[in-house]
C-alpha cells in the first residue's frame, strides 16, 4: 500500500506542478490505477492534501484533475467530502492529535476551496440530470460527512464569534465565511431535493442516520439564518415538508390546547370591507406585460370576472384605466421604446377586443359610458390632446396620439359611434378608424388565394388601429398551413420579414400562445428532408436557415425553452438549446459528426477552391451543421492559434458565413466565441478578436442577409457584451475591443432586445442604494405607495411608478417566503393606519398576478390553436409561501396578534380568488418561521466518538437490502434556481488516446522529472469566471472513516 501511494502522491504533485492539461490527466489517471489501484478515499486525500502550511489561496488545477478522477469513477463523492473535511478548519481535533511543536501552523485547506467543492456537489446532486449518488454507499457516506460537517460548522463559527465577544472584537462574519456556510447550505438543499438521498434517509434501517442529520439541520438553519436568510428559508421549507426535526427538542407549539385556542381565534377574524382598487388591475396588467406577454382572452376574463362578478360597467372602465396608467408609468419611468410600444399595442389593439366581450345585452354595459368616464380618469399629462402635445421646441410627446388610436379602435369595433371619437378627444382627430374591420377567416381566405397577400398584412401589425389580433390569427394559421403544405419558400420570406419586426414579435405573442406560432416550425425543422431529385442543395440551407433565425429570435427575446415551444427533448430545437453552444472534442465526434466537420473545414478554408461545393451541402443535413457549428469554431481558433491556418484563410471562409445560408450559424459561432474568449489563451484571444471583428463589423452585401446579420447581432448581443467588458477590464490596453462594442451599439433594435424579467443593474441600485434601503424595504415602500394611491386615486391621477420586475428580483434573491412577509408586514402597517381595505387588495393583486415561471396563474392559452404546457416548477411561489404563513399562523397569535389576523384575512382572499377562477391548483408547501438565534446561543453538537462504526453498522443495513445499486430508485426531476451553476467543460483537442506513460515516470516507480507537456498555460482564477462552471462533482476524504468493511 506504501509503494502505491507514493506513486500516486509523486504523480498527483507532479501533474500540479507542471500544469498538465485534463486530457492528458485522463489518460495517465486511468493507467496508473490499472497497475496501482489505491481506494477513491486515499487518492482524493492525496490530491486535496494541503502543499503548504497555512495555505491562503489553492491551485485551480486541484478542482480540476477532482473533476477529472469523479469523471473516470475513480472516486466518489463521499471520498471527496471525507477527505475535504480532513484538512478543513472546521474539523475538531481528534482526541490525541497534537501539532507539530516544530511547525506550528495548521496544515488545512482554505474556505474557497470548500466552498468551489460544496456547489459542485450540489451541482451533481440536483437539477434536471442528476449524476450522484450512483450507490446506496456512496449516499449514506455522503449523508454521514456532511451531518458531522453541518455540526462542526456551527461549533467552530460560533466559537469564533465567542472568542472575538469575549476579547471585545464585534465584527461580522467574514465574507470568506459566509459563502462557504452559504455554500455548505446549497449542498444540503441538493442533498434533500435528491429523491435517492431521500429514499435513503426514510429506510427504517437508517433512522438513527436519520435522526443526527434532523439533530444537525435543527442547528444548522438557525445558524445559517444569520448571514443567508434567503437558503435558511429554503432549508425551513423542507425540514417541515419531511419532518426533519430534532425530537429532543422541546417545540413551541407542543402544547395542542393552545394552538386549538390560537386557531379558534383566526377562525372569528372579522373580515375588513373588500374593494376592488384602481391599483389592483393596474398590479395586473403589469405582470401581464412586463416581459414575454401572458395576455390570453380567457385568464384576463376569468381574473376580472372574478374580481367584479357580474359588474361589467365597472370593470370594463377599470380595465380601460389601468391600460392607460400601465402606458404612462411606462413613460414616468423612461421604459425603452420597444416597451411602450408593446403596451401602446396591448391598449389599442387588445383593450377594445376585450371590450367588446361585455357589449352583449347580457352583461347590460354601455361601453361609451366607460370609455368616457375611464379617459376622465388619466392623467392628462401623460395623455395630452394632440393640439398640446408639443412643448415649446417643437418635440411631440410620445402618447399624444394615443386616446385618438384607442378611440378609432373601438370605433371599429362597434364600441363607438366615429362621430363620437370628436367628442371625446376634445378636438378633430388627424385621422379616422380603418375603413375595414378585419375577420381572421377571411383573411386565411385571402392568404391561400393570394400568397403575396400575407406579406402586406405582416406590414400591418404594428399599426396600432384594432386590427392586429385578426391579423395575428391569419398569420399563425398561414404559418401552421404552409408547414403541413411544405411551402418553403413562403415560409422562408415569412420568418425573413418578421424575424427583422422585433415589435411584431411582441404583437403576435399577445394574441396566441409561443407553442402555436413556433411548434409547427420546430416540428418542420425537425423533419425536414433531402428529396431524392434535390439537385442544387444550397437554397436548402437558404430556406432552413430564415425558419430557424425567426425560432431563435422568439427563443431569445423571451427566454423560451424547449416546454414553452411544445417540442420533446430530443428534436432538434430542442438540441439545439441545450447542446448549440458548446463544442465537441474531436475524440467524442460520431463517425458522421467528423466526416461532415472535415468536409466543412476543408471547403470553408481551401484556397484553391472558388466556391463552396454542392456536395458539402449535401452530404450533410442542415440539422446536423447547426450542431457543429461550434466545434467548427473550435477547431478554426485552435488551427489558426497553431499556425496549422493562416488568418487570411480563416477571413477568407468566414466571408461564407455573411451569405443568408449560413448566416444563422454565427448564433451558435458567436455564442461560443464568447464564452471561449473568457477562457483562452493570449494566442486564441488575439485571433478570436480577429474573428469577432471580421464577423461583427463587416457588413454583408444583400439587403436580406443585412437584415438577417442586425437580428443575430441582437439575439447574441447579450453574450457578446458580457464577453466584451470583461476582456475590456482584464486587458485595458487592448485597442480592439472598443470598436466591437460600439458595432453591437450601433444595431438598429439592439438595445433592450431582451424582454427579460430580470432587473437591470440600474434598478437594483435604485432600491438598495437609498439610506437604510434593502430590496425588502424597497417592496413594501412599493405596497405602501400603491396602498395610498388606491386610497387616493381619485385626487392623483398619474400612478405610483412601479415595475413587477420588482417581485421577480425580490423572489430570486430573498425567496418567496421573504418577499411575501415583506408584503404581510406592509399590509399590517396600512391596516394599523386604517387603510387596510386597500393594502389587501394590493397584496392579493401582487400574490395572484400571472408569472413567466413558478405563477400561481397558469397561462396556458386554452383558446389559441396549440395550448402551451405549463413549464416545470422550480420553487414555491407566493401563494404557496401564504398558505405555509397560514398554517403557521396560530403559532403567533399571542406574539403578533395582528400580523396572524393579516395573514389570514389575506389567505381568504387569495383562496376565495382561485375558487372562483377554478384555474390554478397551487401545490402547498411547508415552511417554518424562522427564529432568532444568536450564534452565542447555537448548541454545539459534538460528533460521535465512534462515528466509523455506525457508519459501518448502518452501511450493513443498507447494503442488506440491496445490492447497493440505486437503479430500482426512482428519481424525482426538482429544477433548482434558474440562476444555479451551469456545468461547462473547457472544449479540448483529446490528441492523447494513446499517450506513453513511462515518458514521465508512472508505473515504473516514479516520475521522469523532465517530463515533455507541451506549453500548459496556468489557469488563472480571474480568466475563469465562476468557478461553477467547471462541473465539478464531489469527492474525497480519509480523516478517520473506514469504510474498508463496506
Amino acid at each position: 500500500m506504501d509503494s502505491l501511494v507514493r506513486e500516486w502522491t509523486h504523480f498527483l504533485d507532479r501533474c500540479i506542478e507542471l500544469r498538465v492539461r485534463a486530457d492528458l490527466f485522463d489518460a495517465a489517471a486511468v493507467q496508473l490505477h490499472i497497475t496501482s489501484p489505491l481506494p477513491g478515499r486515499k487518492i482524493a486525500a492525496l490530491l486535496l492534501k494541503p502543499r503548504t502550511p497555512a495555505a491562503v489561496s489553492f491551485d485551480p488545477r486541484v478542482v480540476v484533475y477532482a473533476e477529472r478522477l469523479l469523471a473516470l469513477k475513480k472516486i466518489d463523492a463521499s471520498d471527496l467530502l471525507s477527505s475535504a473535511f480532513q484538512y478543513s478548519k472546521d474539523r475538531p481535533a481528534r482526541q490525541g492529535e497534537e501539532h507539530d511543536s516544530k511547525d506550528p501552523s495548521p496544515w488545512q485547506n482554505p474556505p474557497e476551496l470548500e466552498e468551489i467543492l460544496f456547489h459542485r456537489l450540489h451541482k451533481a446532486f440536483s437539477g434536471e440530470r442528476v449524476e450522484r449518488p450512483t450507490t446506496n454507499t456512496e449516499g449514506f457516506r455522503t449523508l454521514c460527512v456532511v451531518t458531522a460537517w453541518m455540526s462542526a460548522m456551527v461549533t467552530s463559527h460560533t466559537s469564533d464569534s465567542m472568542i472575538q465577544a469575549l476579547a471585545g472584537i464585534q465584527q461580522h462574519p467574514q465574507q470568506q465565511s459566509i459563502n462557504v456556510r452559504e455554500a455548505l447550505g446549497m449542498l444540503v438543499v441538493g442533498l434533500i431535493e435528491n429523491a435517492k438521498v431521500l429514499q435513503l434517509l426514510n429506510k427504517v434501517e437508517l433512522k438513527e442516520v436519520r435522526k443526527q442529520f434532523a439533530q444537525a439541520l435543527s442547528t444548522f438553519i438557525p445558524f445559517l439564518s444569520q448571514t443567508s436568510i434567503q437558503i435558511a428559508n429554503r432549508l425551513e421549507i423542507y425540514q417541515k415538508e419531511h419532518d426533519f426535526h430534532d425530537k429532543s427538542v422541546p417545540s413551541a407549539n407542543e402544547d395542542g390546547s393552545e394552538n386549538a385556542v390560537a386557531a379558534l381565534q383566526l377562525e372569528a377574524v372579522i373580515e375588513i370591507p373588500m374593494i376592488n382598487t384602481r391599483a389592483g388591475l393596474y398590479i395586473f396588467l403589469h405582470s401581464l406585460l412586463v416581459a414575454r406577454p401572458l395576455t390570453d382572452d380567457i385568464l384576463i376574463t376569468s381574473y376580472i370576472n372574478s374580481r367584479y362578478k357580474m359588474d361589467a360597467q365597472t370593470m370594463a372602465t377599470d380595465l380601460v384605466t389601468a391600460a392607460f396608467d400601465i402606458l404612462a408609468n411606462a413613460m414616468y419611468r423612461n421604459e425603452p421604446s420597444q416597451t411602450m410600444d408593446s403596451l401602446k399595442s396591448f391598449l389599442v389593439n387588445k383593450i377594445p377586443l376585450l371590450l367588446s366581450q361585455y357589449a352583449s345585452p347580457m352583461y347590460a354595459m354601455n361601453p361609451e359610458l366607460c370609455i368616457t368616464q375611464a379617459l376622465s380618469h388619466v392623467d392628462p399629462n401623460a395623455f395630452p390632446a394632440f393640439s398640446q402635445g408639443f412643448d415649446i421646441m417643437g418635440s411631440n410627446n410620445a402618447l399624444s396620439d394615443v386616446r385618438q388610436d384607442f378611440l378609432n379602435a373601438c370605433a371599429l369595433h362597434g364600441l363607438i359611434q366615429t362621430s363620437t371619437v370628436e367628442r371625446l378627444l376634445g378636438e378633430t382627430p388627424m385621422q379616422g378608424p380603418p375603413e375595414t374591420k378585419y375577420v381572421k377567416q377571411n383573411l386565411i381566405a385571402q392568404c391561400k388565394e393570394n400568397f403575396e397577400r400575407v406579406y402586406a398584412y405582416i406590414e400591418e401589425l404594428e399599426n396600432l388601429d384594432g386590427n392586429a389580433g385578426a391579423i395575428v390569427g391569419a398569420v399563425t394559421e398561414f404559418i401552421s398551413h404552409l408547414c403541413e403544405t411544405q411551402m418553403t419558400m413562403h415560409l422562408k420570406n415569412i420568418c425573413n420579414l418578421l424575424s427583422k419586426k422585433s415589435q411584431a414579435l411582441d404583437t403576435m405573442l399577445q394574441f396566441t400562445s409561443p407553442v402555436s406560432i413556433l411548434k409547427p416550425l420546430c416540428i418542420f425543422l425537425d423533419e425536414w428532408r433531402y428529396d431524392g431529385d434535390q439537385g442544387e442543395y444550397q437554397p436548402v440551407y437558404d430556406e432552413f436557415g430564415a425558419i430557424l433565425i425567426l425560432v431563435m429570435a422568439f427563443v431569445h427575446r423571451y427566454n423560451l425553452t424547449h416546454y414553452d415551444l411544445g417540442i420533446e427533448h430530443n428534436s432538434f430545437v430542442a438540441q439545439l438549446l441545450e447542446s448549440g453552444y458548446h463544442s465537441v472534442p474531436p475524440n467524442d465526434l460520431t463517425e458522421d459528426q467528423g466526416k461532415h466537420l472535415g468536409s466543412w473545414l476543408r471547403d470553408l478554408y481551401d484556397s484553391d477552391k472558388e466556391g463552396l461545393s454542392n456536395e458539402v451541402f449535401a452530404s450533410c443535413r442542415p440539422q446536423d451543421f447547426y450542431l457543429i457549428v461550434p466545434t467548427l469554431f473550435s477547431q478554426t481558433v485552435m488551427a489558426c492559434s497553431a499556425d496549422v491556418l493562416s488568418l487570411e484563410s480563416v477571413k477568407g471562409g468566414l466571408e461564407y458565413l455573411h451569405e443568408t445560408f449560413l448566416l444563422p450559424a454565427l448564433v451558435g459561432g458567436l455564442t461560443w466565441m464568447a464564452s471561449h474568449a473568457l477562457l483562452s489563451g493570449h494566442q486564441d484571444l488575439d485571433v478570436l478578436m480577429q474573428m469577432f471583428g471580421k464577423l461583427i463589423r463587416s457588413t454583408p452585401t444583400s439587403g436580406d442577409a443585412q437584415a438577417m446579420h442586425s437580428t443575430i447581432l441582437c439575439v447574441v448581443s447579450p453574450q457578446l457584451k458580457k464577453c466584451f467588458r470583461t476582456l475590456k477590464r482584464r486587458h485595458p490596453n487592448r485597442n480592439d475591443i472598443e470598436p466591437l462594442l460600439q458595432a453591437i451599439k450601433g444595431v438598429k433594435g439592439n438595445l433592450h432586445y431582451e424582454r427579460s424579467v430580470y432587473s437591470s443593474i440600474a434598478e437594483l441600485e435604485q432600491w438598495t442604494n437609498a439610506s437604510n434601503s434593502t430590496l425588502i424595504s424597497s417592496l413594501r415602500q412599493t405596497v405602501q405607495q400603491l396602498s395610498q394611491w388606491a386610497s387616493s386615486s381619485a385626487l392623483q391621477p398619474n400612478p405610483p411608478s412601479y415595475t413587477h420586475r420588482q417581485i421577480y428580483t425580490c423572489i430570486e434573491l430573498v425567496g418567496a417566503s421573504k418577499t411575501l412577509r415583506a408584503i404581510v408586514d406592509e399590509i399590517k402597517a396600512q391596516t394599523e393606519a386604517g387603510n387596510g381595505a386597500a393594502a389587501l387588495d394590493i397584496g392579493v393583486s401582487i400574490i395572484c398576478a400571472p408569472m413567466v415561471d413558478n405563477s400561481t396563474m397558469p397561462v396556458i392559452w386554452p383558446g389559441s390553436s396549440i395550448p402551451a404546457s405549463p413549464s416545470p416548477r422550480t420553487r414555491i411561489n407566493l401563494r404557496e409561501a401564504l398558505q405555509v404563513e397560514f398554517d403557521d399562523a396560530p403559532s403567533i397569535v399571542s406574539a403578533d396578534p395582528l400580523a396572524a389576523e393579516t395573514i389570514v384575512r389575506l389567505h381568504r382572499r387569495v383562496e376565495g380568488l382561485f375558487a372562483d377562477l377554478a384555474q390554478a391548483a397551487g401545490i402547498p408547501t411547508g415552511n417554518a418561521m424562522l427564529s432568532t438565534v444568536n450564534l452565542a446561543d447555537v448548541p454545539s453538537q459534538d460528533l460521535p466518538a465512534d462515528l466509523d462504526k455506525a457508519m459501518n453498522d448502518a452501511a450493513a443495513g443498507v447494503l442488506a437490502t440491496g445490492n447497493g445499486d440505486l437503479s430500482s430508485m426512482e428519481g424525482i426531476d426538482m429544477e433548482l434556481n434558474k440562476q444555479g451553476l451551469n456545468r461547462t467543460m473547457d472544449d479540448l483537442d483529446l490528441t492523447a488516446a494513446g499517450v506513453d506513460l513511462s515518458s514521465i515516470g508512472v508505473g515504473t516507480g516514479g516520475m521522469s522529472a523532465d517530463i515533455q507537456m507541451g506549453d500548459l498555460p496556468d489557469l488563472n482564477l480571474d480568466d475563469m469566471g465562476d468557478m461553477g462552471d467547471m462541473g465539478m462533482g464531489a469527492d474525497g476524504d480519509d480523516w478517520g472513516l473506514d469504510f474498508t468493511d463496506m
